[in-house]
């Protein structure tokens, strides 16, 4: 025997050679049926990876209802967030301005003003009730643009230097 042997393996006859313990790491026996259990589910996993997973026809039919559910409901998810991405819906600042500083600073009041208090938010909700029907006339008869071109490019030079919007940067150029 060599001197590293202990003596359980020198009255045992066990090997030097490091066996394992059949002990986890915190001294409870992995039960057969637990291993047999573990290489069951990564040979499945193999043989699924490989060759796919067997559906019934039952099952592939409820997959296929799913994916056009799925679908339909992404489309719908992006048709109704396509006008929330139009920079914040200031409709009649965009249709006469379109994207100048007067629009931002009209955008930053709204949205550090209004916003923060009840009796603004119902002001915004009636502005974006009434404003797309507003947009429309404004297309229509472009000879009403240009008053509606000055009531709110002063009150965004006013509002421009209201010390709210102050700080932000993007409403001063």
């Amino acid at each position: 025997m060599s001197p590293t042997t202990s003596s359980r393996q020198r009255s045992t006859g066990e090997a030097a050679m490091g066996k394992r313990s059949r002990h986890s790491a915190n001294n409870r026996m992995v039960s057969a049926s637990e291993l047999a259990q573990m290489g069951r589910c990564e040979r499945l996993v193999m043989f699924e990876h490989r060759h796919g997973s067997r559906r019934t026809a039952r099952q592939q039919r409820a997959r296929e209802r799913g994916m056009v559910e799925h679908e339909r409901f992404y489309r719908e998810g992006l048709a109704a967030s396509a006008p929330a991405a139009r920079k914040g819906r200031c409709f009649i600042a965009t249709c006469v301005f379109g994207e100048g500083w007067q629009t931002l600073v009209l955008r930053g009041f709204r949205d550090v003003a209004l916003r923060s208090n009840a009796w603004g938010r119902r002001v915004i909700w009636f502005y974006y009730r009434v404003a797309p029907s507003i947009c429309k006339c404004l297309r229509r008869w472009p000879a009403l643009q240009a008053p509606v071109r000055v009531v709110l490019g002063a009150m965004a030079a006013c509002l421009r230097w209201w010390p709210g919007l102050r700080g932000g940067g993007q409403c001063r150029r």
